[in-house]
């Protein structure tokens, strides 16, 4: 029997979209799948130095710009039709990928436009309603809806996070109904829990998310860490970039590390420190390391993440305007970290289902 050509393609926003896409390839390949990456920027980069000898194929992104002093929302806003315009695109693009590549699936990380009916299509998010921010508050319900619409569209809709009372992502995948299709297939992360394991470093941080932000944070931090004197380990968060970035003595920075190495990392760090992306999220209940989350300005999703998991005494989080290191390592002591246990097996069985109807 011939082997299932299927395209993994993540969004370009931020690098979680890809990183979670990690153990799906993994999973496919296992099940003897033929695997394609399709996305661009750094989350193509990760997934070339994570799998380099898959074919991949380059699918441009929706190009969203940000800026220093304006919120996230303000910057999207006026940014709609070019997201629109993006999808289209997306779903035109495809109809010659499935001819020159001979797709046999596509499994779409929040890339919209990707479905077809020649062939069956997976939709994965953890965003089936999108927080909007207060002076839109209005509009919340509406952009479920065209969020609902756009899921129909696909044969499976697959949502990273478990289904009853016991979840991560709240609000975000259980306060509205959702499409028949759609199945949880538990938490997806590259990593494991490994113990006993000597702690070798303080601190763990993990930059990522949209320009600028994620400069402007890295050198906040940078700041507070060379006052602080705390043994770290800095990963910037730019694949595919080897700028080297002159810090102090206790700071170790990389560009970049691959998934088994950035596990040891983690685990051999005594408190992470990351934005609040739901990627991040999952990955610090996989391996049950203690967290401070620094939500990017103005990301309602991150915003909404960080306050759930702080008021549930689980990971510290503080917006990045007033962020303190000194008094973070102070409260901490007072946050749970996630002890879980999480299992694949939903996420295999969903792999093999879905490789069954293509």
């Amino acid at each position: 029997m011939s082997r299932k050509r299927i395209l993994v393609a993540p969004l370009d926003w931020g690098l979680g979209h890809a990183t979670r896409c990690i153990p799906i390839i993994r999973e496919l390949l296992k099940q003897n799948a033929e695997v394609i990456i399709g996305s661009n920027g750094k989350p193509l980069k990760i997934l070339q130095q994570e799998f380099p000898d898959l074919e991949y194929c380059k699918i441009e992104g929706y190009d969203i710009r940000y800026s220093r002093s304006s919120s996230f929302a303000a910057a999207i806003i006026p940014q709609i039709p070019k997201l629109i315009y993006s999808g289209f695109n997306e779903h035109k693009k495809l109809k010659g990928l499935i001819a020159n590549l001979k797709l046999d699936g596509v499994i779409s990380d929040n890339r919209f436009g990707l479905y077809s009916n020649k062939i069956p299509c997976v939709f994965m998010t953890h965003q089936v309603g999108i927080i909007m921010p207060p002076v839109f508050k209005w509009a919340e319900y509406f952009i479920y809806k065209l969020n609902f619409s756009i899921m129909n569209k696909f044969d499976c809709c697959w949502i990273p996070d478990f289904e009853g009372h016991e979840n991560l992502s709240g609000i975000l995948s259980h306060k509205y109904p959702l499409p028949e299709q759609t199945k949880f297939i538990g938490i997806l992360s590259r990593f494991k829990k490994h113990e006993p394991v000597e702690i070798k470093n303080e601190l763990l941080v993990i930059l990522s998310g949209p320009e600028p932000q994620r400069t402007v944070l890295e050198e906040k931090l940078l700041n507070q860490l060379q006052e602080l004197n705390l043994k770290t380990i800095l990963v910037r968060g730019t694949p595919g970039t080897e700028t080297e970035l002159k810090t102090a003595q206790n700071i170790t920075a990389v560009s970049h590390m691959k998934a088994d190495d950035l596990n040891t990392a983690m685990m051999e760090a005594k408190y992470v420190m990351s934005r609040s992306g739901y990627s991040t999220i999952m990955d610090l209940a996989a391996t049950g390391k203690k967290a401070m989350l620094i939500p990017t300005p103005g990301q309602t999703e991150q915003e909404y993440l960080g306050k759930y998991f702080h008021d549930k005494n689980i990971f510290y989080s503080k917006p990045q305007s007033d962020f303190s290191l000194k008094k973070a390592l102070l409260d901490i002591e007072n946050f749970t970290g996630l002890q879980l246990n999480p299992s694949l097996q939903q996420m295999e069985k969903a792999v093999a289902d879905f490789l069954a109807l293509c």
